[in-house]
């Protein structure tokens, strides 16, 4: 594709999560100029990362946000809409709240296919999103989506995707709905297992660092729990069965953590879904392969498919939560950049 800013394809970027997802879109040739960010936080993120698209802060739910968008997204001709929107109420981590406001968010999304009619897109949710039922209606939200977009001239692709597949050291189902009206956008193949990249090819080679340690790497630093927590994950193994939760105090909690997970992770296989609370024992499966701890902000950022100098912000860089926030939630680069290469394939160079 072309360096030409003037001949790149522009993108209008919805629930963006400081859109983290779209790192390599310039070299593929394309740009985003319009984005949608309901989190002053995040929205003051993707303003830095890309300083000549329009962010607009507010709800997508919003009327006149979504209005403001509908006339956004035509007056700087968007070829392609993406839309990521909370995946916690078809999640099972979220365990399925589908009676939540944010569960009907891709009603939305179709209003706003329908008003302005854009080329091609995609939906981005979690893996069981397209099977979920919702109370106003009996058919299956995938169906749902098939029934508004088929009959305004989109070709609809559906298929759940793993991250792993396209390269990313780590699992990331999801769901991906691919829709087109100028040609049909084919999902990009996933790479075979025995081809996936192997967390310690991508952070093996850092220094080793103790719980509550640092190691004058920048975000590369052991993150701090109580000594009774840093035991807990003492000569746990790869692949154990999860281990009893405990407070900071050593004793049982009243209820259960059934999130927690004490299982070091593989080396040489994908890890589990990095969750924002990775630097707690109770999120999920973070205990590095070969050390009784969780993983460092680095490690995180490096597991994400994320290059080591990835842009933060100058103002974010102390905060290290809001990092692991932010990459909690993204859509893996490696995939999003294997759906754009797709699109370029598919519908650029298409016969």
């Amino acid at each position: 594709m072309t360096d030409d800013i003037s001949r790149m394809i522009p993108i209008f970027c919805a629930f963006q999560s400081a859109s983290i997802g779209f790192e390599w879109i310039k070299q593929l040739g394309f740009k985003i100029v319009l984005g949608n960010e309901l989190n002053p936080i995040r929205y003051l993120w993707s303003c830095d990362k890309y300083p000549d698209a329009e962010i607009i802060k507010g709800s997508f739910t919003d009327p006149k946000i979504f209005a403001q968008l509908v006339c956004k997204f035509v007056e700087k001709g968007c070829k392609i809409g993406t839309f990521s929107p909370c995946c916690q109420p078809f999640s099972k981590a979220g365990k399925s709240h589908l009676h939540s406001t944010e569960a009907f968010y891709f009603l939305y999304i179709l209003k706003f296919i329908q008003l302005t009619m854009m080329e091609s897109g995609w939906i981005e949710e979690a893996e069981e999103f397209q099977n979920a039922i919702l109370d106003d209606d009996g058919r299956m939200v995938g169906q749902r989506i098939r029934d508004a977009l088929e009959p305004l001239g989109y070709h609809v692709e559906i298929l759940v995707q793993d991250a792993a597949g396209f390269g990313c050291p780590q699992h990331r189902r999801r769901t991906i709905i691919l829709f087109s009206r100028v040609g049909i956008w084919k999902h990009p193949q996933e790479c075979d297992e025995s081809q996936y990249t192997t967390p310690e090819s991508v952070i093996g080679l850092l220094p080793k660092v103790a719980a509550g340690q640092r190691s004058g790497i920048p975000l590369h630093n052991g993150p701090s729990m109580p000594k009774c927590q840093v035991n807990m994950l003492h000569g746990v193994k790869e692949g154990e069965s999860p281990r009893q939760f405990v407070n900071a105090d050593g004793s049982l909690p009243k209820k259960p953590k059934p999130d927690f997970v004490g299982r070091r992770n593989f080396r040489n296989k994908p890890w589990g879904t990095i969750v924002q609370k990775s630097a707690s024992i109770s999120g999920y499966n973070t205990v590095h392969y070969e050390q009784d701890r969780t993983l460092t902000t680095l490690e995180t950022i490096l597991l994400t498919g994320l290059p080591q100098d990835w842009f933060i912000p100058l103002w974010a860089r102390n905060d290290e939560q809001l990092i692991r926030d932010v990459i909690g939630e993204c859509f893996a680069p490696h995939h999003v950049k294997a759906l754009l290469q797709s699109y370029i394939d598919c519908i650029v160079k298409k016969p």
